[in-house]
């Protein structure tokens, strides 16, 4: 149980961050362009940049959804822990 609850503790953060960073880069690339990034097309644009968005705010359930499983791993590990107890095998 305690495998099991690190591994859903831990993937869906890494996951997020991943696509965080990914998104970041391809914004930073329009930038060096000398274009925006229009986050609600989600492409490069020629033009000013408009008012930017935060990642949260555009895929809100899908960040819930992760750290709610990041939260249900947690609790997964904390069991694993209070049943085996804190012994090194």
């Amino acid at each position: 149980m305690m495998r099991w609850g690190s591994i859903i503790f831990s993937v869906p953060v890494i996951l997020l961050l991943s696509l965080y960073a990914w998104e970041l880069s391809i914004v930073t690339e329009c930038i060096d362009q000398g274009l925006s990034y229009d986050f609600s097309l989600e492409k490069c644009v020629p033009g000013a940049q408009n008012i930017q968005t935060p990642y949260y705010a555009r895929h809100t359930i899908f960040v819930n959804m992760m750290l709610l499983m990041s939260v249900l791993g947690s609790a997964m590990m904390t069991a694993g822990m209070i049943q085996r107890g804190m012994q090194r095998d």
